[in-house]
């Protein structure tokens, strides 16, 4: 029959010593192999420890350092258009003429570049300001417009690149209660992408 002995290490861990003959250590080492083994035992303690913070993420900070996170960024390109007029066009001057033809035309071009990141182009909006003014024809786009006294849009698509300019010309069809004089430019222009 074999006797068992129990130690005591410093009331952290209880170890069975085996004190017969077959014990595969010394019997008089057997301290030693016990403080040993209670290293062993809280290694293999702090090791679940470490595990176990780790799944819970607690851990983490502690090994920011050595952490590799993967960071995905994207961008959304908003869309816009920008509308340069290189010159102010001048204010109209209707003359007896004019008022008996029913129209009047500007006399110099309206020079536009208008710069756009859309792909497809940019839309022109037109916007009339005065009711002297029953109609506009504009010259110079893919296209003649022609646009009601309230205004419109000119939609214009890229031939090649995101920069256009244009050299627009404008002839206004008068109202029938006109007068000959001097008027103000009729109309407002915003430009929009596509």
């Amino acid at each position: 029959m074999h006797a068992v002995a129990r130690w005591s290490v410093p009331d952290l861990v209880f170890k069975d010593v085996l004190t017969n003959n077959n014990h595969p250590r010394d019997t008089n080492s057997s301290i030693r192999w016990d403080w040993y083994d209670l290293i062993l035992s809280t290694q293999a303690l702090l090791r679940g420890v470490l595990i176990g913070l780790i799944l819970t993420g607690v851990a983490a900070p502690l090994f920011a350092a050595q952490a590799h996170e993967a960071l995905m960024v994207s961008a959304t390109v908003v869309p816009m258009a920008r509308l340069h007029i290189a010159n102010q066009p001048p204010p109209l001057q209707v003359s007896a003429a004019d008022v008996a033809a029913g129209y009047v035309d500007a006399p110099q071009a309206l020079l536009l570049r208008v710069d756009s990141n859309s792909r497809a182009g940019f839309t022109l909006d037109v916007y009339a300001l005065s009711s002297w003014c029953t109609a506009v024809a504009l010259q110079g786009f893919d296209t003649e417009v022609v646009l009601d006294g309230t205004g419109g849009s000119v939609v214009q698509r890229w031939q090649a690149s995101r920069s256009r300019s244009l050299a627009v010309r404008a002839r206004f069809r008068l109202a029938s209660t006109v007068q000959p004089g001097r008027y103000a430019w009729p109309l407002r222009l915003f430009a929009r992408p596509l």
